[in-house]
Formats: C-alpha cells, structure tokens, sequence
C-alpha cells in the first residue's frame, strides 16, 4: 500500500483469499476448479482451499472426484473451505448431501496497522502477569509445538520443523538488520506467551508458558493463525497478548494490516472489541474419508 491508504474491505478480501497453507512436504493440486492440498501422512488430512463450479449438478461432481482422490491418496479427513470469494453459494448444500458436516464457522477480520501516517494496534488489555515472547530459538520452538500438540492434537515435532523455522529465524535477522526479502517471499514466525514467575496463573515458581501461537508476513499482510491456549490456562489473558505482541512484532516488520479467521463465537468478539472489522465469513466443512 502507498503511504497513508487504507485497506479497503475488497483488498482485505483478496489477501485473505491468497491465504493458503501448503507445507513444504505437502502435494499441491490444483486446477481451475479446485486447489487441493494432501498434507504430510502424520496428519492424515486433505483440505480444499477454494472451488469453483458452474451448477449444483457438476459441484456434486467435483465433490465425488474429491473424495475418490483422497481415498487413493490413502483417505483420512477432508476439510472444504467454503465462503465468499472461495466457493459458490450452493456448494455447502451440495458438501451436506454428501455427507459433510460443517465444523467451523469463521470471520475474515482486518486491522490496519497505521491510521494515515500513524502506526496503530488492537486495543487489547494485557493481564498483569502474562506476557508474549517471539520464538528465537530451537528451545522456544519445541515449546510451542508441544502446545500445539496438546491443544490441536498435532503430530510430535519432527525434525524438518526445527530445521524450517532457522531458515526462517536467518530471514528475520536479514530484516531487522534492515535488509529486504525477495519479492513474494514470506516470514512464519512463532510466539509463545509466559506467566511471570510466581504468577497466579501458573501456581508455582516456574515460568510457564501459557499459550502459542503463529503469525506470517506476506508482503504487507500479517497473517494471524494457530493461537492455541493450554486448557487450564484459559480466559485469563493468554490469547490477547499473543495478538498484541503478533501485531506489534509485524507492524515493526513492515506490516501494514493484520488479518485473522477467527471462530465467530469465540475469539472473533475478542477481536472485533480490539477495533478489527469483520469483511467476510467461511466455513470448513469436514468429511472423514475411508
């Protein structure tokens, strides 16, 4: 964005529509119709990103061409996104008769990191207590992975992850030290938030890490996922500074907008009081193939 312009709600829309995961050893396949993903085996799950059909009658056809090729990919779960700007209207009544549940129901929420010339963030209380950190180290990443495990139910950190992230961890040096990164490169950064020493939170005299979460830079775009709170953790401040140091961290990287799916029933409030505005909603419906 040219300085002192505005997201407007189409831009966000677009950003959010380029949002798409696909791990280094995923297989990507896509073609005018859809954009498949068949995450890594230790996952055991496939997820369509986008669909485009003309009818009803050819969106149950590609729904069945889905399902036959996730079956010979060796089955697993199938998670279809759906929502505006991702798939037609009708293709949640189509997922549902083929036996889809939908699962998730998210906003497409944006925040604009500076207002004119000014930098800004969320407005967002932080407990007294509770603090986020970046993730520096090899240490730091395999706290947050084992969050990610216990809440998410991912697989054990492996080592391809630990090697990932140094690579990311030398790109970020580049950018503090003021160098650029390559036209359309990206930066996936990790954060962990902490109850202090002898917090009440934790209950005793260890620093503990409360929660994680994930954020990446993609041109001016901070994109905000994964944020994962340790169950007898939660509602006590965990996932707000996580978002505070995530925007903070990105804005001082060059981010001018942070963007967020949130679930429209838990964290999406929390972030609309912060000053983010809802542009759009999806939904992931999910198919357990055999």
């Amino acid at each position: 964005m040219r300085a002192g312009e505005q997201w407007t709600d189409e831009a966000v829309r677009l950003e959010s529509e380029r949002w798409v995961y696909v791990p280094p050893d995923a297989t990507r396949l896509e073609d005018e119709q859809r954009l498949l993903v068949h995450l890594p085996i230790p996952w055991g799950q496939s997820r369509v990103w986008r669909s485009s059909a003309p009818d009803e009658e050819r969106a149950g056809e590609l729904i069945e061409d889905t399902i036959g090729a996730v079956r010979a990919a060796g089955g697993g779960r199938l998670v279809w996104h759906t929502g505006e700007g991702i798939s037609p209207p009708f293709m949640d009544e189509c997922l549902v008769k083929r036996g889809f549940q939908t699962t998730e129901e998210l906003a497409v929420l944006a925040f604009s990191l500076v207002d004119g010339l000014e930098p800004r963030l969320p407005r967002l209380g932080v407990p007294e207590g509770v603090s986020a950190e970046l993730v520096r180290d090899a240490d730091g990443l395999r706290e947050a992975l084992l969050v990610d495990s216990e809440v998410f139910s991912s697989p054990p950190p492996s080592g391809e992850e630990f090697a990932e992230y140094a690579r990311e961890l030398e790109k970020l040096g580049l950018r503090e030290r003021g160098g650029s990164l390559d036209e359309g490169a990206s930066l996936a950064l990790r954060f962990l938030a902490y109850a202090d020493v002898g917090s009440e939170y934790t209950g005793d005299d260890a620093r503990k890490a409360l929660g994680a979460a994930g954020a990446q830079i993609v041109g001016e775009t901070l994109r905000l996922w994964g944020a994962a709170t340790r169950e007898p953790f939660r509602g006590r401040g965990a996932y707000r500074t996580l978002v505070l140091e995530r925007c903070r961290v990105g804005r001082e990287l060059g981010a001018t907008l942070a963007l967020a799916k949130a679930n429209i029933a838990t964290s999406g409030p929390t972030l609309e009081r912060a000053g983010f505005r809802v542009v759009a909603t999806e939904r992931r419906n999910v198919l357990e193939v055999f």
